[in-house]
């Protein structure tokens, strides 16, 4: 735990210093060119540094609360993360066209309230853009062939949703809208790949219902996500269980008569509770090697060489959210092998999905949500 909480603190630093420093950018840009005076001066300072505050505050200080005024403070500091992050851009790149157009002599966008309209106009349409695509779930479907997939089991469909985040911003309608999407699939299996829950969701009992409505022929399964660990394993394992998923935490079964399904821990455990994750050689033992593999692992770092060796047939995923934010992808793609979407060698197929739901702000620019529906078909 005394790991657990230097990260956090580490992590908590960084973040207060970006995202400050994003405020202090944004406003010496936009705002102290105006020559605000007087009460006008006053609000716009207060309103700043109650917006910047507000995030952090609800999320690392005052966690684990809800509540009608929680929620919507939550919800207006979580849509202005994600306003502060393309005013950010926006003030960043019209900076550098000003300046180029200053160093040739050209005098346009050099007017303060011009610069701000325009930037502030650009960042406020990129963010309802993305507040639209955010709620705008999409369905993924693949196909998927195994070669030692039993001749009764072709056809068998999979629901993966992912990354759901459910608490204060992804609840009533909006996780109403999950179960039904996925239910209208009519999948034989459900797998959630991690991060169902963040810490709020575990201080709301109404969100248990929900869950207990996904409905398939052989069950609903999930692994861990970083987030189950950050909200409290315990009680995220125990909350998880009573909505009637089946968690797979380090240990694999058999469904269907045929299918073996294996869940392995997020690697994060190790920091968060100081437990290593067991190697996945070590999971698998007592596995059928006749018999097709899917492997539910929430953060994409296993290689393709290690799971044609296990002889892994399907690693189902999540964790990057595709970025959630562009150009954040760009980010995402230089942390990981396999940052999303489909990846195939030999007999062994990787899917990382791209989020069911948002972490942080409820927005999405260039990578919508997805709830992946999958065909297996033996090769």
């Amino acid at each position: 735990m005394r790991q657990y909480f230097w990260l956090f603190m580490s992590f908590l630093t960084i973040f207060l210093i970006v995202y400050g420093g994003s405020h202090l950018y944004v406003f010496a840009r936009l705002i102290h060119p105006l020559k605000l005076t007087g009460f006008t001066s006053l609000l716009v300072k207060l309103l700043f540094i109650t917006l910047c505050l507000s995030f952090p505050l609800l999320h690392f200080v005052t966690r684990g609360q809800n509540g009608p005024l929680v929620e919507a403070i939550n919800y207006i500091s979580s849509v202005w993360m994600g306003l502060i992050v393309y005013l950010l851009l926006a003030t960043v790149g019209f900076d550098l066209v000003r300046l180029a157009l200053k160093l040739s002599g050209n005098k346009a966008l050099q007017n303060p309230r011009l610069f701000t309209s325009l930037v502030s106009g650009i960042a406020l349409a990129v963010t309802i853009y993305g507040l639209a695509e955010a709620t705008s779930i999409g369905i993924t479907r693949l196909t998927v062939k195994m070669p030692k997939l039993p001749e009764n089991l072709a056809g068998t469909t999979i629901a993966q949703i992912s990354d759901v985040h459910m608490g204060l911003i992804i609840q009533g309608k909006k996780l109403d809208n999950i179960v039904t999407l996925t239910n209208n699939l009519d999948p034989d299996l459900i797998f959630i790949t991690g991060d169902l829950v963040d810490e709020q969701a575990l201080h709301m009992e109404e969100l248990v219902e929900p869950l207990r409505r996904l409905k398939s022929k052989y069950g609903v399964f999930a692994c861990t996500g970083n987030h189950e660990y950050f909200a409290g394993i315990e009680k995220a394992e125990a909350f998880i269980e009573r909505s009637g998923v089946r968690l797979l935490r380090n240990r694999w079964i058999e469904v269907a008569g045929g299918l073996q399904i294996v869940g392995r821990d997020d690697p994060v455990s190790t920091r968060v509770i100081g437990e290593n994750v067991p190697p996945l050689s070590e999971i698998m033992k007592g596995i059928d090697p006749k018999k097709p593999v899917i492997l539910l692992y929430h953060t994409p770092v296993t290689t393709m060489d290690e799971l044609q060796r296990l002889g892994v047939n399907l690693q189902l995923s999540g964790h990057t959210h595709k970025g959630q934010l562009w150009p954040f992808l760009y980010i995402v793609k230089r942390i990981f092998a396999m940052p999303y979407g489909l990846f195939k060698s030999g007999d062994t197929t990787v899917y990382v999905n791209r989020g069911t739901g948002t972490w942080g702000p409820p927005v999405r620019v260039g990578a919508p949500p997805e709830i992946t529906f999958i065909t297996l078909e033996k090769n």
